[in-house]
């Protein structure tokens, strides 16, 4: 009887247009419709336990966030009036809450009216800070205390603006407005490259493994956000990064891998944030701007520790192979960008000083001993 009362289930549950699962009393799923069998679908596991966590399961809305995405599902308890065996059904709505308070107009403009004044207040510090070093070298001012303050500001402002790229550029991407282009990924892997070792310094090696001819089809600033998400993911772990690998590679005729690998054969370790590790809710756009990219153009992110290090890599579907014009960064736009994504993503960690510490001698009158005393002073300082 429970077989036959499975079967009509399963005939109901068949013609759904939504992901669908049937589980039974112990909440193992025993069946699932065709939109249920991806694996990004969270209904495509074994079980529905996820759903109640230490709670009896019962019937109702079912909300569960999983990597900052909420996901919405419609559970019935169906009761076989032959033996009164209990089937649960689990219907994902495609309703993102998140996603729903994230596309609202209001709250968009809101979000992209305090990024915009954000940033246009942290360029007038910038400047203010670079006419102040101006200053210095000039009329000569205690440039130890002065520059050893300008940093401390730059520092400041890196942390604030990289709070703002992932928002903006999420807020971008859910617009219908965003434009795709045709991007070659070795020359964005390139850019990425030049800005991490821009970034990083001479300590960290900087390696590019890539192929001439794979193309994709998407929005640049999405491409150079996510992959400085990736890189600030790998640099961030426990070692330090001693060598930086951007690399693709084709999969397939239609999907391309794009991997950023940190190694690290030493064994030297990061340096401890003096803020302590990320907290969750700070992750959340970063984390949700990859999500749409899985839904918007078909991504796939894996993350984990391999072989002397830590590997961030997606799939893609790539253009089929053949001759493309692909949209290129103009030349005057490859000047180093202070406040490019790359930059303020690796901003916390390895960020290296912007001024330094100017020896003046502001006292022309000075006798040699008491100069040569002042050049030491500021070489001991420039050394802290």
């Amino acid at each position: 009887m429970a077989n036959e009362f499975l079967s009509v289930l399963k005939q109901i549950c068949g013609t759904s247009e939504l992901p669908c699962a049937i589980a039974d009393e112990t909440l193992v799923v025993v069946w699932r419709n065709s939109p249920a069998l991806s694996h990004r679908c969270p209904l495509s596991r074994g079980s529905l336990s996820f759903l109640f966590g230490e709670k009896a399961p019962a019937a109702g809305t079912v909300c569960c966030t999983e990597n900052e995405t909420v996901h919405r599902f419609n559970v019935l308890k169906a009761v076989d009036p032959g033996d009164g065996g209990a089937f649960y059904i689990a219907e994902q709505i495609r309703c993102d809450e998140l996603k729903a308070l994230l596309t609202s107009p209001d709250i968009r403009a809101y979000m992209t009216y305090l990024c915009a004044r954000i940033r246009e207040s942290a360029g007038m510090i910038a400047v203010s800070a670079d006419e102040i070093e101006s200053a210095v070298s000039v009329f000569g001012a205690a440039s130890g205390e002065v520059t050893e303050q300008l940093n401390t500001i730059n520092k400041g402002l890196m942390l604030i603006l990289r709070e703002v790229i992932n928002p903006e550029q999420l807020y971008y991407t859910l617009d219908l407005c965003c434009d795709d282009s045709t991007i070659c990924f070795a020359d964005e892997l390139g850019k990425a490259a030049e800005d991490a070792a821009r970034s990083l310094g001479s300590s960290v090696k900087i390696s590019l493994e890539t192929k001439n001819n794979i193309f994709v089809r998407m929005n640049r600033r999405v491409f150079e956000t996510i992959i400085s998400d990736m890189a600030a993911e790998c640099c961030g772990r426990a070692l330090y990064p001693e060598e930086l690998i951007f690399s693709c590679e084709r999969l397939s005729q239609d999907r391309a891998l794009v991997s950023v690998k940190c190694l690290n054969r030493s064994g030297k370790k990061n340096k401890p944030l003096v803020s302590g590790t990320d907290s969750k809710g700070s992750r959340l756009y970063s984390d949700y701007l990859r999500t749409v990219m899985c839904e918007k153009y078909g991504a796939e992110f894996t993350a984990g520790e391999i072989p002397g290090g830590y590997s961030c890599s997606f799939e893609i579907d790539k253009i089929d192979d053949g001759l493309y014009l692909s949209t290129k960064r103009s030349k005057l736009l490859r000047v180093p960008d202070r406040f490019c994504a790359m930059t303020l993503c690796l901003a916390e960690r390895h960020l290296e000083e912007r001024y330094k510490y100017i020896n003046i001698d502001a006292d022309d009158d000075a006798s040699d001993e008491e100069s040569e005393k002042r050049r030491k002073l500021l070489e001991v300082r420039g050394k802290k």
